[in-house]
Protein backbone atom coordinates (compact mmCIF):
# COMPACT_ATOMS: atom_id res chain seq x y z
CA UNK A 1 0.00 0.00 0.00
CA UNK A 2 1.41 3.16 -1.05
CA UNK A 3 0.62 6.49 0.83
CA UNK A 4 1.07 10.34 -0.41
CA UNK A 5 2.72 12.58 1.81
CA UNK A 6 1.84 16.02 1.78
CA UNK A 7 4.56 18.37 2.05
CA UNK A 8 5.26 20.29 5.03
CA UNK A 9 4.55 23.86 4.82
CA UNK A 10 8.14 25.99 4.99
CA UNK A 11 8.34 28.71 7.05
CA UNK A 12 7.91 32.43 4.85
CA UNK A 13 10.98 33.72 4.10
CA UNK A 14 12.22 36.76 1.74
CA UNK A 15 12.59 35.45 -1.97
CA UNK A 16 14.60 36.83 -4.10
CA UNK A 17 12.45 38.64 -7.14
CA UNK A 18 13.75 37.10 -10.37
CA UNK A 19 16.08 39.51 -12.47
CA UNK A 20 14.34 41.64 -14.67
CA UNK A 21 15.84 43.71 -17.49
CA UNK A 22 16.66 47.04 -17.18
CA UNK A 23 14.56 49.82 -18.45
CA UNK A 24 15.34 52.17 -20.95
CA UNK A 25 16.20 54.83 -18.44
CA UNK A 26 18.11 52.41 -16.93
CA UNK A 27 20.33 51.45 -19.98
CA UNK A 28 23.93 53.01 -20.17
CA UNK A 29 25.91 52.00 -23.11
CA UNK A 30 29.76 52.02 -22.79
CA UNK A 31 31.89 52.02 -25.91
CA UNK A 32 35.67 51.71 -26.30
CA UNK A 33 35.52 50.23 -22.83
CA UNK A 34 38.43 48.05 -21.22
CA UNK A 35 37.95 45.53 -19.00
CA UNK A 36 40.03 43.49 -16.86
CA UNK A 37 38.75 40.34 -15.97
CA UNK A 38 40.49 37.71 -13.45
CA UNK A 39 39.57 34.54 -12.58
CA UNK A 40 40.57 34.82 -8.47
CA UNK A 41 38.74 37.46 -6.94
CA UNK A 42 42.20 37.51 -4.74
CA UNK A 43 43.71 38.47 -7.70
CA UNK A 44 41.63 41.32 -8.35
CA UNK A 45 42.59 42.57 -5.02
CA UNK A 46 46.16 42.56 -5.20
CA UNK A 47 46.24 44.49 -8.90
CA UNK A 48 43.59 46.98 -7.32
CA UNK A 49 46.16 47.72 -4.11
CA UNK A 50 49.63 47.72 -6.20
CA UNK A 51 51.13 51.07 -6.35
CA UNK A 52 51.69 50.90 -10.28
CA UNK A 53 48.16 48.85 -11.48
CA UNK A 54 45.90 50.15 -8.80
CA UNK A 55 45.78 53.80 -10.60
CA UNK A 56 44.65 51.92 -14.01
CA UNK A 57 41.26 50.20 -12.72
CA UNK A 58 38.75 53.10 -12.47
CA UNK A 59 35.94 50.83 -11.15
CA UNK A 60 34.94 47.85 -9.30
CA UNK A 61 31.93 45.90 -11.28
CA UNK A 62 32.40 42.60 -9.98
CA UNK A 63 34.68 40.46 -7.55
CA UNK A 64 36.41 39.63 -10.62
CA UNK A 65 36.14 42.27 -13.04
CA UNK A 66 37.16 46.01 -12.99
CA UNK A 67 36.83 48.78 -15.79
CA UNK A 68 40.23 50.14 -17.18
CA UNK A 69 41.16 53.75 -17.44
CA UNK A 70 40.55 55.67 -20.70
CA UNK A 71 43.99 55.01 -22.67
CA UNK A 72 45.80 52.68 -20.29
CA UNK A 73 45.30 49.48 -21.78
CA UNK A 74 48.68 49.01 -23.47
CA UNK A 75 50.42 50.31 -20.13
CA UNK A 76 48.26 47.99 -18.14
CA UNK A 77 49.12 45.04 -20.07
CA UNK A 78 52.60 46.39 -19.88
CA UNK A 79 52.94 46.55 -16.59
CA UNK A 80 51.00 43.14 -15.75
CA UNK A 81 53.82 41.78 -17.98
CA UNK A 82 56.45 43.20 -16.09
CA UNK A 83 54.99 42.09 -12.99
CA UNK A 84 54.65 38.55 -14.11
CA UNK A 85 51.63 37.91 -15.08
CA UNK A 86 50.48 36.74 -18.28
CA UNK A 87 47.80 38.70 -19.28
CA UNK A 88 45.13 37.48 -22.34
CA UNK A 89 44.19 40.44 -24.57
CA UNK A 90 40.53 39.66 -26.67
CA UNK A 91 39.61 41.73 -28.77
CA UNK A 92 35.91 42.11 -30.36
Amino acid sequence: MTTSRRARPQPKTATATPHTAPTAAETVLHTNLTLLEVADPLLLEELRADRRLGPLLVAQLSNRVAVVKAGASEGLIRALLRAGHTPKVVNP
